[in-house]
């Protein structure tokens, strides 16, 4: 039985009971107690909050009315912290950490500091979906709401907000480099080298100063508008831009924080990027190895490919899916700053070409990961 005492709310048990049938027919106190081995007392107990249900108690009388854990929940479902969802499974950590193939430690960083391991492969989240018994989404909440991961966004936006003033200078790049002490800051809260961060960070500061410099046009427009139809709409337009760029840093935080707890590894990304030069057809694997094996399987997992047909014994064909190709659609930008050894695909090359090519930025140092 999972340690700790639950969440729990009476009264959705006595709402349950009322109205719920089960097998045909409202239950009883008494029917309910004899369904999950216990008494009748003990039930109405639970009914008026007098007493509180042991995680795997709850886990019984949800599978009574068909419900999830979670619907016998006090708090508000939404924002359920991911020990919340195992302790309702009626799971011990250290059996989540074995299902989940990891050391008690990481699962505990998982749950205590909504930290994802480093080198997770982008699989963690599912399977600790299907390990509680919940949709994925309700594991991405718990992540993203948890306090200690609200606090970590806000401090990366305090760091980007004053390393967004490099935009702000005229006639010079909006560059930062691996050595300023802000930027070592976010490396340190999202746990990469200064170096990958870097290149991260520069990219968003491309996309902060286009918004300046829509600003900039915006206020020229509303200064020099022609007639007062013209004069509203350009007020409007530099007022979306100014909130876009005061909001940017924290927007920033947002994107960097998402991309890099989900973000493929180095082998999956060359992977999608082949499969991409290789066109429709996809790609044949023959008795792949281990590491090549876990890559695909990562990559099916994750809905990213799909593996259409074995051709014979031995071979797959995989080939990408939409939500692989749209994720690469929305993401190739910040992959080629993750990892820049991995020629981008030629279906996006001319677009990285067209944004890049304009700026001129430090060299970064090359490293084993970058």
């Amino acid at each position: 039985m999972a340690r700790g005492r639950a969440d729990f709310d009476g009264h959705a048990l006595r709402v349950l009971r009322a109205t719920r049938p089960v097998d045909g027919r409202l239950l009883s106190a008494a029917a309910l107690a004899a369904r999950v081995g216990t008494s009748k007392a003990r039930i109405l107990a639970y009914e008026n909050n007098r007493s509180v249900p042991e995680p795997a108690r709850i886990a019984e009388l949800a599978r009574v009315f068909k419900i999830p854990p979670d619907r016998l929940s006090a708090s508000d479902a939404r924002h359920l912290s991911v020990r919340d969802l195992r302790v309702h499974a009626g799971l011990t950590a250290e059996q989540v950490a074995v299902f989940l193939g990891v050391s008690r430690r990481t699962y505990r960083d998982v749950e205590s500091m909504a930290r994802l391991p480093v080198r997770d492969d982008g699989t963690l989240r599912i399977r600790l979906a299907a390990c509680l018994g919940v949709p994925l989404g309700r594991i991405n909440r718990a992540l993203h709401h948890h306090p200690l991961a609200i606090a970590r966004r806000a401090q990366i936006a305090d760091h980007l907000t004053a390393l967004f003033q490099q935009a702000h200078r005229t006639h010079a790049p909006a560059v930062v480099t691996p050595d300023d002490e802000g930027l070592r800051a976010v490396a340190a809260l999202v746990q990469r080298v200064p170096t990958v961060v870097c290149r991260l960070v520069n990219n968003e500061l491309v996309r902060y100063r286009r918004l300046l410099r829509g600003q900039a046009m915006a206020e020229l427009e509303t200064a020099y508008a022609e007639d007062e139809h013209a004069a509203r709409a350009a007020k409007e337009r530099r007022r979306r831009f100014t909130g876009l760029v005061e909001t940017a840093p924290a927007r920033s935080a947002e994107v960097l924080s998402s991309f890099l707890a989900e973000a493929m590894s180095a082998r999956q990304w060359r992977a999608m990027v082949s499969l991409v030069d290789t066109g429709a057809e996809g790609i044949a694997v023959r008795h792949p190895s281990d590491a090549d094996a876990d890559v695909w399987s990562a990559l099916l997992e994750r809905s990213f490919v799909t593996r259409v047909v074995h051709v014979e014994q031995g071979v797959h064909v995989y080939v990408l899916s939409s939500r692989g190709l749209n994720a690469m659609r929305g993401e190739f930008r910040m992959y080629a700053c993750l990892y820049p050894r991995v020629a981008t695909p030629l279906l996006f090359r001319h677009l990285l070409v067209a944004t890049q090519g304009r700026r001129k930025e430090p060299q970064p140092i090359t490293t084993a990961e970058g």
